[in-house]
């Protein structure tokens, strides 16, 4: 009968095969009752497969955060089992929900320091071309006939420093 069922057959045509398979009469009215149940329970899984989906795609989109997750499978829950969710233990849907939200700042927290050091990198880059330039200043041809006043203004000039002129 599952067979039939899947295959979406009218009530009738799934009557004459159990009564040829088996011998056994079942009323059509039977069928169309375990029928009508079956496509409501197929029709409920399929929806509850694509909100998945839909919460991972978001998840994965990054739209959403874990704690924000977890609320929102704990909402759909509810709304589709009002008495059946009273059953869940709340606190550890909550510490589930406070865990996944520590989880968020922690990854949070990772991307900060990922940025933080990309800049000092950047800085230090800075840092070195700038001393290369001062070097390469003063081990120049017309470096050796500057005074060493001239070298200091020159390295200041390098670095940005105000020079006493």
């Amino acid at each position: 009968m599952a067979a039939c069922l899947q295959e979406r057959l009218p009530a009738a045509t799934i009557a004459e095969r159990i009564k040829t398979a088996t011998g056994e009469e079942v009323s059509e009215r039977t069928i169309a009752r375990r029928k009508a149940e079956y496509e409501a329970e197929t029709a409920r899984r399929k929806a509850g497969r694509e909100q998945m989906e839909d919460l991972l795609l978001a998840m994965r989109a990054g739209n959403r955060t874990a704690s924000e997750m977890v609320n929102a499978l704990a909402i759909e829950a509810l709304m589709r089992d009002p008495d059946g969710t009273l059953a869940a233990d709340p606190i550890a849907l909550q510490q589930t929900s406070i865990a996944a939200e520590r989880v968020r700042l922690q990854r949070d927290s990772m991307e900060l320091k990922k940025r933080q050091i990309a800049l000092e990198e950047q800085k230090f880059a800075a840092l070195q071309a700038r001393e290369q330039r001062a070097i390469d200043a003063l081990k120049g041809d017309e470096s050796k006939q500057l005074s060493p006043q001239d070298m200091l203004r020159k390295v200041k000039e390098i670095y940005g420093l105000k020079t006493d002129d």
